[in-house]
């Protein structure tokens, strides 16, 4: 037992010190960034290939081959040809319209060779086009004029309301796609929005909603509200019987409503009761004969938001 022990300890002290070690480590360390600049630093000529990114597509026109490929022959350093092939690997390329008669497309990539040259790095030499001609199928979409919504959730500070509804313009847009989409398809809404502790009118860009094959000829839209301060004013309204022959004579109890109106501010000293008329049927009681009469609103100014009255129904004497 102690002989093993003996050896094991013999065989320790062959190996390299713990500083050693490190200076061995970072020997190579150091031998591998050397060989990796070299290398890097050295020009070399590869076919490389690069996504194309097609761009001034047409509206109405759906390219099948999102995906083509370019192949292109290059003179470049080692440092760019990796680059290449991790990050700056994507081409744009510009589409012109005339192109699009038959039902398929060609492309010269040959007069797109100034183009491609400036979107490769500086040192990097463009030797050859290995597509020269490059063949794109695409598809004609159906069109349709189709209204836009929004349902932002607003939330006035208290005291502040609507003046009118909120206005969106333009108020509608162009959408191509499938005709079978788009047969269905009668609306397109803005993105969803959250607006807090609104006091004052605003305006604000806002994009659409994005439908998964279809395009529009529009991304944004403007949305606008004005918004005032707002205030209740309650009066007593009497209430007016429609629909009466005139031989007949009715009495209502009671004869009047209490009526709480919420309207801006600057309508409370302007408004006057003949801008609100609350009414009962008479022929409801022909039709139901009910005891009670309901009685509604049928005239109220445009700009109030909530107009509440008691009671709800009232009670009838009629005289012959």
């Amino acid at each position: 037992m102690q002989l093993k022990k003996n050896e094991f300890e013999k065989v320790l002290r062959l190996l390299p010190s713990k500083e050693r070690f490190k200076f061995f480590f970072l020997f190579i360390l150091l031998s591998f960034i050397f060989w990796l600049s070299t290398k890097l630093s050295n020009t070399y000529q590869i076919e490389q290939s690069f996504s194309i990114h097609w761009k001034n597509i047409p509206k109405g026109i759906v390219i099948d081959n999102d995906s083509s490929e370019l192949g292109l022959s290059i003179t470049a350093s080692g440092i760019e040809i990796l680059w290449y092939r991790l990050f700056k690997n994507k081409i744009s390329l510009v589409l012109n319209k005339n192109i699009f008669i038959g039902k398929e497309a060609f492309v010269s990539i040959d007069n797109e060779r100034f183009n491609i040259q400036q979107q490769l790095f500086d040192n990097t030499i463009l030797n050859q086009i290995t597509t020269p001609v490059m063949k794109i199928a695409y598809a004609r979409l159906g069109v349709k004029k189709v209204k836009i919504s929004s349902e932002p959730t607003l939330k006035f500070r208290a005291g502040y309301l609507s003046d009118s509804p909120l206005t969106i313009y333009p108020d509608s847009l162009l959408v191509w796609g499938s005709q079978d989409v788009l047969d269905t398809l009668t609306r397109v809404k803005t993105v969803s929005f959250v607006m807090e502790d609104i006091f004052e009118s605003f305006k604000k860009a806002i994009l659409l909603e994005n439908l998964t094959n279809l395009r529009y000829d529009i991304k944004e839209v403007n949305i606008k509200q004005e918004i005032s301060r707002h205030s209740e004013k309650k009066f007593i309204l009497p209430i007016e019987i429609i629909n009466i022959p005139k031989s007949v004579r009715v009495k209502l109890f009671p004869p009047t409503a209490n009526v709480k109106a919420t309207m801006p501010l600057t309508l409370l000293k302007g408004f006057n009761l003949k801008d609100f008329m609350l009414v009962v049927d008479y022929e409801l009681i022909l039709k139901n004969e009910l005891t009670h009469l309901p009685i509604r609103l049928v005239k109220q100014p445009s700009q109030v938001k909530k107009v509440i009255w008691e009671p709800k129904t009232v009670n009838y004497l009629i005289r012959k």
